[in-house]
C-alpha cells in the first residue's frame, strides 16, 4: 500500500512538472541596446529558432537573420526590420555598435558568435 501512495506521489509530482514546462507559454528574456543612437530590443529566440540556425552554413546569413528576427520595437512585438533589410545591414559599418549588437546576441543565446565560427572552421583532425 505504501508503494502504490508514493507511485501516486510520483505522478502527481510529473504532472506538476509537465504542467509547469508545458502548459504555459514562457516569456523570452529582452534586452535593451543603442544602435546607432537608436534604442530597440533585442527578444530571446525560441528553441526551435536555434535549431533551424544550426543548419544555416553561413555565418553571415545566421548573424543577419538573428538581427532581422529578434531587433523589436522597444516594449513591443514588432519587429523593426524584414528580410528586404538584410543588404542595408549588411553595409552597416563594424564598429561598436555591431560589436555590442553581437555581444547582446551572444547573451541572449548563451552562444559565442565569433567561437562558434572557429569551432565550424576548425579540422576535426587537430584533436
Amino acid at each position: 500500500m505504501a508503494e502504490s501512495a508514493e507511485k501516486t506521489e510520483a505522478v502527481a509530482t510529473r504532472k506538476q512538472i509537465r504542467d509547469a514546462l508545458l502548459g504555459k507559454k514562457h516569456d523570452a528574456l529582452t534586452e535593451p541596446l543603442t544602435l546607432f543612437d537608436v534604442e530597440i530590443e533585442l527578444h530571446q529566440p525560441s528553441f526551435e529558432s536555434m535549431l533551424d540556425a544550426r543548419d544555416e552554413d553561413s555565418m553571415k546569413k545566421r548573424m543577419i537573420d538573428m538581427i532581422i528576427k529578434y531587433a523589436y520595437v522597444p516594449g513591443t512585438d514588432d519587429p523593426v526590420f524584414e528580410a528586404a533589410d538584410e543588404a542595408t545591414i549588411l553595409q552597416w559599418p563594424f564598429g561598436d555598435d555591431l560589436y555590442r549588437l553581437q555581444m547582446a546576441i551572444t547573451k541572449m543565446t548563451g552562444i559565442n558568435i565569433g567561437e562558434a565560427e572557429e569551432e565550424l572552421r576548425a579540422d576535426p583532425l587537430d584533436d
